[in-house]
């Protein structure tokens, strides 16, 4: 995003019960923070709001979507309590999940035969599912990828890390980011569904 009014950020999340990192401003231009961990310029709970000056990025983490929606709800109104306007200032906004999801070994079933060259045949693990006209440049973009964790390889249902990136308009990134299990579920069934052919 365009430069935020950091100090103010701040001074309305202090008064909103988050702990904030110290601000000053430079004489030069721009702010000097004394982050509480790196990159970390507010905690609430389990809510992280972090900043990265050199790539203007403002991100908000968390393990609970509605905390993260509402953190996120609290940031833009204090900006605009400033007189900034996050929906001009915003360049892109992106959701980027990490989950843990279990089901069949259909995502490991496809080989690739090798055995005549090394002595035994290929997994093509992860799986990785990417907009198919998107480019990864670009503020509307999709990258969905499903690894196995190893130390459920030999059970009949394993477990596996999904991390997903997706860029597109406010409104659409806020509605999946509602329904990220159900929707995250429906996108593994179709794999497997495909896969399984």
């Amino acid at each position: 995003m365009l430069e935020p009014d950091l100090g103010a950020l701040l001074l309305g999340l202090r008064e909103r019960g988050y702990a904030t990192a110290r601000v000053r401003p430079r004489s030069a231009g721009g702010y000097e923070i004394m982050f509480l961990e790196p990159g970390v310029i507010a905690i609430k709970g389990l809510t992280y709001i972090l900043y990265n000056p050199e790539r203007r990025i403002l991100a908000v983490e968390g393990s609970r979507a509605e905390d993260v929606l509402a953190t996120l709800n609290e940031v833009e109104e204090i900006l605009r309590g400033v007189g900034s306007k996050p929906e001009r200032g915003v360049l892109f906004y992106e959701l980027q999940a990490k989950a843990k999801a279990s089901g069949g070994r259909a995502a490991l079933k496809k080989t690739v035969e090798t055995e005549d060259l090394l002595g035994f045949n290929l997994l093509a693990v992860p799986t990785s599912l990417v907009s198919a006209d998107g480019n990864p440049n670009s503020t509307q973009w999709f990258h969905l990828e499903v690894r196995p964790l190893w130390s459920s390889w030999p059970d009949e249902r394993v477990r596996y890390e999904v991390i997903l990136v997706y860029r597109d308009r406010k409104d659409k990134l806020m509605e999946t980011l509602k329904r990220l299990g159900d929707l995250l579920k429906e996108i593994l069934n179709r794999i497997n569904t495909v896969l399984e052919k």
